[in-house]
């Protein structure tokens, strides 16, 4: 069926006026309620990790018993591996008319982990790319807000500066990772629009960049919140933090005095460092990591070396601008703001090594890192 631009508005406010409930589950209960009205299917499925080794599964209608736990399974881990969507067979369907087509979409999360959405509908014919993209929006904004809700529940064992650390991180790593690509779902509807929906699909993703822009200054506020942690401090947290979550042993070697960066830069190369962190745990397999700093040449110069399984590097920047994601052109562009260069090297099965270089010529000292 048809999906209008209005009624995905109007979902999306239903959505938004539901209490969260218990980690958020209440939210994307109500989500895949509302993406089986748009589109019509006969079943819809949402699949998202909880926690680090548990799944939140939420259907509907709720209780149906197709697809099979083991099935959802097998084809989140298959659009999990490949990072793109599946569309399912004839002979991955049963053999009754309430199901006649099937696709089942990657949904990423903070966490670094993959969800999935399966849409199973009646009709033999696809829903266009644009009602794909459409049903995507809703779902993600909606995973977008469990994921805060989670965030805040978390934070309130927490002390103060737990709770700024953990936010911001967190906040990069989900709602602002998943408000890009939603940012990329829209655009994709923009381009196959037509003019009226265009002009309503382009003061949304006017809407959507001032959001990312305020995400990213509450990101830099929360961060210098407390100015008292130093860089080096920071990236001892966040490899200490490695080694409880993940196990990687870690070693730190680092050169140069406190107070070398303004806090805004230091803030800046941190979550290049933090970046470059999250992706050895999401995808190096890796066993150990090390961090290494030096002043040289009028250059602070900071490298992350791991022993994991490495990659092909043009792929994950191919991956990485339909938001797939390795995070590296975000790297890129916040090293290039300062003056700074990014290099990425790595190869498969012989470990990955990210340097950033800052010019020191162009920041004034400050009494914190």
């Amino acid at each position: 069926m048809p999906l209008a631009f209005e009624d995905l508005f109007a979902a999306l406010a239903r959505v938004s006026r539901v209490p969260p409930g218990d980690e958020g589950s209440a939210i994307l209960a109500a989500a895949v309620r509302e993406a089986a009205a748009l589109t019509g299917a006969a079943i819809v499925v949402l699949r998202v990790p909880d926690g680090p080794s548990d799944v939140l599964e939420v259907r509907s209608p709720e209780g149906t018993a197709w697809p099979s736990a083991r099935l959802i399974q097998r084809w989140h881990a298959e659009v999990a591996h490949r990072r793109r969507s599946r569309t399912l067979s004839p002979r991955d369907l049963p053999r009754r008319p309430a199901v006649r087509f099937g696709k089942v979409f990657p949904i990423f999360t903070s966490t670094g982990t993959v969800g999935a959405l399966g849409v199973f509908t009646a009709d033999r014919t696809a829903p266009s790319a644009a009602q794909y993209a459409m049903l995507m929006l809703l779902v993600e904004i909606a995973v977008a807000r469990a994921e805060a809700a989670r965030i805040y529940q978390h934070a309130q064992a927490t002390t103060a500066a737990e709770v700024h650390d953990r936010i911001a991180r967190e906040i990069h790593d989900g709602p602002l990772q998943l408000l890009s690509g939603i940012m990329l779902h829209l655009r994709l509807a923009h381009a196959s629009a037509d003019a009226k929906l265009k002009t309503s699909l382009r003061d949304l993703e006017t809407e959507m960049e001032q959001a990312i822009r305020q995400l990213r200054a509450l990101i830099r506020n929360l961060r210098v919140a407390h100015p008292e942690a130093s860089l080096q401090a920071r990236v001892r947290n966040a490899l200490a933090r490695l080694e409880q979550t993940r196990g990687l042993s870690w070693s730190l070697r680092w050169r140069g005095r406190e107070g070398l960066l303004q806090n805004h830069v230091a803030d800046e190369v941190f979550q290049v460092i933090n970046e470059a962190l999250a992706n050895v745990y999401r995808h190096s397999s890796a066993k150990h990591v090390e961090v290494a700093s030096r002043v040289r040449g009028g250059e602070f110069e900071i490298t992350v070396r791991d022993d994991g399984v490495g990659f092909d590097v043009a792929e994950a920047l191919r991956a990485d601008a339909r938001r797939l994601s390795f995070g590296l052109t975000n790297m890129q562009e916040r090293v290039n703001a300062l003056g700074g260069t990014l290099t990425v090297r790595s190869q498969p099965g012989r470990g990955t090594r990210v340097a950033i270089s800052v010019p020191l010529g162009r920041l004034e000292a400050s009494k914190g890192a």
